[in-house]
């Protein structure tokens, strides 16, 4: 299986979306659809585990538009 993971300066590994959706519950013990939804107005095509935890954590602590 072939893999997109891009490396930055940092040598954080980079993840598409998809990636990480594929993996969501393992890496981060939530749904995918919560991911989903962290990551549905990011404009960045690649994210690290940590960038990702970190918009989950977000996106679970939002308050619900009404």
């Amino acid at each position: 299986m072939t893999s997109s993971i891009e490396h930055n300066q940092q040598g954080d590994a980079k993840y598409t979306q998809a990636e990480l959706i594929n993996h969501t519950e393992a890496l981060f013990a939530v749904k995918a659809e919560v991911l989903y939804g962290a990551l549905s107005e990011a404009t960045a095509q690649t994210f690290s585990i940590a960038e990702a935890q970190e918009r989950i954590n977000q996106f679970m602590k939002a308050k619900v538009k009404g």
